[in-house]
C-alpha cells in the first residue's frame, strides 16, 4: 500500500512541475507581447511589417547651424572653500553666439568670476554627474551675465579635484 501512495505522489509533483512550467512560459508570451505592443505605442515606432502611410510628409533633416566662435580659458587652479584643503583644476571655453565675438578682456572678466565661483562652491555640490550639470548650468549663467549675454554655452573640458 505504501508502494501506490509513493507513485501517485509522484505523478501529482511531475504533474504540477509541467503545469508550472507551462503557465510560467504562457505568461511571458503575454509579457513579451505586451511589451513589444507598449514599446511600439510608446515609442512612436510602427510594427514590423507595417508600411508607411502615404499621407504623412516625411520629415526635411534639420541643417547644421554654425557653432558662433570657441574661446578657450585659461586653466583656473583654486581650493574650495569645502573641504579648504580641497584643490580644483578647471579648463573650459566658452561658445559666443553666431556673430558675436568675445574680447581677451570679457574672457578675462569671465575666468575670474569662475574662479570666484569655485572658491565660494563646496566638494559635495559638484559630486556626481547632477553635480557637474549643475557646475556648467552655474558657470554659463555667470558667462551670460558677464558678457551681457553673448556667450552662448560653456564646455568644461576638464576638471580635476584634487
Amino acid at each position: 500500500m505504501s508502494d501506490a501512495s509513493k507513485s501517485s505522489e509522484t505523478k501529482g509533483a511531475g504533474g504540477s512541475l509541467i503545469g508550472t512550467i507551462v503557465a510560467v512560459a504562457i505568461l511571458t508570451l503575454i509579457a513579451g507581447g505586451g511589451g513589444w505592443f507598449l514599446g511600439g505605442q510608446i515609442g512612436g515606432m510602427e510594427p514590423v511589417g507595417a508600411k508607411p502611410a502615404a499621407d504623412k510628409a516625411t520629415p526635411k533633416t534639420p541643417e547644421l547651424q554654425p557653432l558662433g566662435n570657441v574661446v578657450a580659458l585659461k586653466p583656473i587652479v583654486t581650493n574650495l572653500a569645502m573641504p579648504a584643503k580641497t584643490w580644483v583644476r578647471l579648463e573650459s571655453a566658452l561658445v559666443a553666439k553666431t556673430g558675436e565675438e568675445i574680447s581677451p578682456d570679457m574672457a578675462m572678466k569671465i575666468s575670474d568670476d569662475f574662479m570666484a565661483f569655485l572658491r565660494s562652491a563646496s566638494l559635495l555640490q559638484m559630486q556626481g554627474a547632477t553635480g557637474l550639470a549643475y557646475l556648467r548650468t552655474d558657470l554659463e549663467e555667470r558667462a551670460k551675465m558677464r558678457s551681457d549675454g553673448k556667450v552662448e554655452r560653456v564646455f568644461i573640458t576638464s576638471l580635476v579635484v584634487e
